[in-house]
């Protein structure tokens, strides 16, 4: 399976100029027979941590959504994208899968940063995104600090965990630096492919993305990656029998050795006098 993790550009509420990026480099990796490519949290919207920003965009959000399904008619690739969306209490940081002009899965952003729990509700759900030989699970920057979604994915027989990031700060060897240290483990320790990529661009107060991407093995090496300050992506041909092959081996299958209860108690240590 051939996939691309995507640096695109996004600035808040610059709807069509985040859509032309999306779409320039969805035409680039269809000349590439990419299968999947995965765009960063938020690059539809551009990053939002306001009211005010999220009602000006849910007011142009059905067309927005429909542009998206047009780029999916157009093009071959199923991608996902980030983009607010409305769900029962508010709204939430989404990140929507197109193929074939439909939405096949959304995944509402599980974990918030301190101003995002201000705008955004959060979501109460994980589910898989199955496309052809892949289960796939998405995380969105803050829940990539959180190992425990990873292992949910992989138990419920994900086989590529996919992270969008809008993390700002930083130069693109720092986030680079950042982003391997945690994102080998999540590979190494289950037993999966991950993919990642980062935003370029500018945030609301005009501080700057460094764009990161990068494809990871199930061993935890670094396959292909993408830094710098413009758009780019990376992109790399994937085995699941890589996976098989893991898996097949007693002493590197390290995620059938885990216990399948974690309510292990803590031994009380009594102090000696």
């Amino acid at each position: 399976m051939r996939i691309a993790a995507v640096s695109s550009w996004m600035e808040t509420l610059a709807i069509e100029q985040n859509l032309r990026c999306i779409e320039s480099f969805l035409s680039e990796l269809e000349k590439q027979e990419v299968e999947y490519a995965l765009f960063p949290e938020l690059s539809v919207s551009g990053y939002i941590n306001t009211t005010d920003d999220l009602a000006s965009f849910l007011s142009v959000a059905d067309d927005t959504i429909l542009k998206l399904k047009q780029l999916s008619k157009q093009y071959s690739i199923t991608f996902s994208v980030g983009i607010p969306m409305l769900i029962d209490k508010g709204a939430a940081i989404a990140q929507l899968t197109f193929k074939d002009g439909n939405i096949i899965h959304q995944h509402n952003k599980t974990h918030l940063s301190v101003h995002e729990k201000e705008v955004f509700e959060l979501g109460k759900e994980l589910e898989l995104l199955s496309l052809n030989h892949s289960k796939i699970g998405m995380h969105l920057c803050l829940e990539s600090h959180y190992p425990e979604l990873s292992l949910q994915y992989q138990c419920q027989g994900a086989n590529l965990l996919a992270f969008a990031f809008a993390s700002p700060r930083e130069t693109p060897e720092e986030k680079m630096e950042r982003f391997q240290m945690m994102l080998k483990c999540r590979a190494y320790d289950n037993a999966c492919f991950v993919m990642a990529c980062n935003a370029t661009g500018t945030t609301p107060t005009k501080k700057n993305y460094a764009g990161v991407s990068m494809i990871i093995s199930p061993r935890g090496k670094v396959i292909a990656q993408y830094k710098g300050m413009a758009p780019g992506y990376c992109m790399a041909e994937i085995d699941f029998y890589d996976i098989r092959k893991i898996k097949d081996s007693l002493m590197s299958d390290f995620p059938s050795c885990r216990t399948t209860t974690l309510n292990l108690s803590f031994k009380e240590k009594i102090d000696e006098e």
